[in-house]
């Protein structure tokens, strides 16, 4: 499942291969700014993008839960429904929100995955930063010390965003954006997620 790293790549190659800003990146949205429609499109588990022969960007729906496209009008207003962005917002916005959560009775991977709170982490990513922090997604978050959870945020976001970013080919963007779905998988370099153990917690697969 795409999550915030690689719709932030997907925008960047889009962006290249138009030579203009026609996306946006916002957490696991993809925002598409066109002379007829502002879209927001979100991947769910299988959805994915083309850039047709005539060079025209198309979500493609295809699969078991692919996302939704919906239509807006203002940008901000559609962002301001979600948390803060974990690939672009500031350190001092993160290590706040996370100091919000030091008393919380709630599970940490409740509240990592809740995108109102922080925008574009999902159980893939989620997992590589609990491990990195040392830290257990079914355990609550008043019954760990926190201290590491903003520094493995960073630092996580800051290494993809560099690998990813080696990706950038002007030559190859059309076949980088048309095959994103897959080539995503063979980008990622994870440590934990589907080498690990797995925890169940609520309702989802977390690796440890």
């Amino acid at each position: 499942m795409p999550e915030g790293p690689e719709v932030w790549i997907l925008s960047e190659t889009i962006n290249k291969f138009y030579h203009s800003e026609k996306t946006k990146a916002y957490g696991k949205h993809l925002f598409v700014f066109s002379d007829k429609s502002k879209e927001n499109w979100s991947f769910g588990l299988t959805g994915t993008v083309e850039i047709s022969d005539d060079n025209e960007l198309k979500k493609i729906d295809s699969g078991w839960i692919y996302g939704d496209k919906v239509y807006f009008d203002d940008y901000t207003l559609e962002t301001q429904k979600l948390g803060i962005n974990w690939l672009t917002c500031s350190e001092a916005e993160l290590r706040k929100e996370v100091d919000s959560w030091i008393k919380s009775k709630k599970k940490i991977a409740a509240l990592l995955l809740n995108q109102q709170l922080i925008s574009g982490i999902g159980v893939a990513w989620g997992s590589e930063i609990l491990f990195k922090a040392d830290l257990r997604p079914d355990m609550r978050c008043c019954d760990q010390v926190l201290h590491k959870l903003a520094d493995s945020m960073i630092e996580i976001r800051e290494e993809v965003k560099k690998r990813y970013s080696e990706q950038l080919d002007e030559s190859n963007c059309k076949e980088f954006i048309n095959e994103w779905f897959t080539n995503l998988y063979e980008i990622r370099e994870m440590n934990v997620y589907k080498k690990g153990s797995q925890v169940k917690v609520l309702g989802r697969n977390w690796w440890v």
